[in-house]
């Protein structure tokens, strides 16, 4: 049974944070549609949780310098894209943290930016193996619904002066279940100049690869549509993340 909730229009967004497990997830799983927001007006923040280290491709790389090169090639992609911050929550990647933590921290970012909206991965896309996608994506939509509450804790001295404010939703990326699909035909290219500077991670064969592969699905989102490319999210109100409301 579909939602009596209207679907949130993202487009009314001001401020939009971004919720990603690794330094590349938000402009894979929606670079155009972030570009676009950008564009039209909205400021874009980007949080990431873990460290990213474990897919450096470089087993020669000192942790320091993998981290130096993690963070160069994720600056120069959010300038593409239109990113205004970036703060690293340097969880272990592919490791163990705890998950409330975790979740008490995107709380405190939530407090103390104050977004409008957030972005993150889809926790309950079927067949998602990689644990870091499923705990960002969960934590965020839990986060969602409890960040107002006067009682929750994230950080005591930020806790004491936050004043609840609006939050109109949650755009999640990577879903096998969009019911919002994104026009990027004018910012295809930008989230593929953004997705080519992560070359930490990704030989040029399979940069090439996973290129192809997204246009090949913002075309599929596209289909029967007057635009070329698009990127499916699904966006919801956080009401309709507790009880199926």
């Amino acid at each position: 049974m579909e939602s009596v909730i209207p679907t949130p229009d993202i487009f009314q967004a001001k401020k939009i944070l971004c919720v990603q497990p690794h330094y590349d997830d938000n402009d894979i799983g929606a670079g155009g549609s972030l570009a676009k927001l950008h564009e039209a007006g909205a400021e874009i923040i980007y949080l990431t949780v873990t460290d990213d280290q474990m897919g450096v491709l470089d087993a020669t790389l000192s942790h320091q310098a993998a981290a130096e090169q993690l963070k160069r090639e994720q600056e120069q992609a959010g300038k593409i894209i239109g990113v205004s911050q970036q703060y690293w929550l340097g969880y272990p990647d592919a490791g163990q943290y705890d998950y409330y933590e975790l979740r008490r921290n995107i709380i405190k970012f939530i407090h103390l930016l104050r977004p409008d909206l957030l972005f993150t991965p889809d926790p309950w896309l079927p067949y998602e193996a990689h644990r870091d996608h499923i705990q960002a994506g969960l934590a965020t939509a839990e986060a969602s619904i409890l960040f107002a509450l006067p009682r929750i804790s994230s950080d005591p001295e930020m806790d004491a002066t936050y004043q609840p404010h609006e939050l109109l939703g949650v755009a999640f990326y990577f879903t096998q279940e969009p019911n919002t699909a994104v026009d990027i035909s004018q910012t295809h290219e930008k989230k593929a100049q953004a997705v080519g500077c992560y070359q930490a991670q990704f030989t040029p064969e399979d940069m090439e690869m996973l290129l192809q592969i997204l246009d090949a699905k913002e075309r599929m989102f596209a289909e029967g549509r007057v635009y070329s490319h698009a990127e499916g999210l699904r966006v919801m109100h956080p009401l309709q993340l507790h009880c199926g409301l």
